[in-house]
């Protein structure tokens, strides 16, 4: 057995204590993914985005949808009568009486889409969250004079010996900017990716919706406002944080007692193909 001198122990030793060190600077993943530093997608499921602000009024407005973020004390008709829509309209279509009263933070789908956010209405931006790469194009101040340029054009290349010398053209009218220096520039988009928006099925619990887009059960109830029990009602609509799996196929739901739904079986009106037998082996 070979033995090492006690400086040598030493050394060694205080090499392994390092390494150790250097790879408790990272939270620990059980299958290994960041050995090397490798491409790691831990951090990114654990923790996704956080939901976005509402404005005064609580909207919270999508391309494709919009929502209502419920305040302490928030009925369905203290919602709607704030929105300006009919409380029994957004309650049928949350699954949920009008005199239901809300936790904070609940969001509440809107049947139709209601004014955008503005800066009048508290929001930082006017219109509904965009993706970034639709967040709009730059303004355009000034506009080209085609004539001008092929003007300018003829007289850098002189006079010809054909044709005679063209008289000089007047100075060109410059277009008038779009923006003047009273006017403010337009409020930019705000910009993030739309969840997906998922309505409770019978049965469905938070924990299996959490399962069913792969992302953890407290960030759906902390973007929906649930609560400590993650309680959810059939007919909710629950907001996804992004980064989960994309939208599910939804399996095709029999009534109860019906069973399962089996293929037809084969019919003597239509008979079976008619089989070849396999030909002979052509001796040699």
């Amino acid at each position: 057995m070979q033995r090492f001198s006690r400086p040598a122990f030493r050394l060694l030793t205080g090499g392994t204590a390092l390494a150790l060190l250097s790879a408790c600077a990272e939270p620990f993943d059980a299958d290994f993914r960041d050995m090397g530093n490798g491409f790691d997608t831990t951090s990114a499921a654990l923790n996704p985005p956080a939901r976005p602000q509402p404005d005064d009024r609580g909207v919270i407005s999508y391309p494709n949808y919009q929502v209502a973020v419920a305040r302490d004390g928030d009925s369905v008709t203290d919602i709607a009568n704030r929105l300006g829509i009919e409380a029994g309209a957004l309650a049928r279509y949350n699954g949920v009486q009008p005199d239901a009263r809300l936790r904070r933070n609940e969001v509440v789908a809107l049947p139709g889409r209601v004014a955008e956010p503005s800066p009048a209405t508290g929001a930082l931006a006017t219109g509904p969250i965009q993706p970034a790469s639709a967040a709009g194009a730059p303004i355009t101040t000034n506009r080209i004079d085609v004539t001008t340029l092929a003007g300018a054009a003829i007289d850098r290349a002189g006079p010809q010996t054909t044709a005679p010398v063209a008289a000089p053209r007047p100075a060109p009218v410059t277009q008038p900017s779009t923006l003047t220096a009273n006017s403010a520039p337009a409020a930019p988009a705000t910009t993030g990716v739309e969840p997906v928006r998922h309505q409770v099925r019978r049965g469905e619990t938070a924990y299996s919706v959490a399962r069913l887009y792969n992302v953890p059960v407290g960030s759906v109830a902390e973007w929906n406002g649930l609560g400590s029990d993650l309680a959810i009602r059939e007919g909710q609509f629950l907001l996804i944080p992004p980064g989960g799996a994309a939208q599910p196929v939804a399996a095709p739901i029999t009534a109860p007692g019906a069973g399962s739904p089996t293929p037809p079986p084969p019919s003597a009106a239509t008979p079976l193909p008619a089989e070849e037998p396999a030909a002979s082996p052509v001796a040699a």
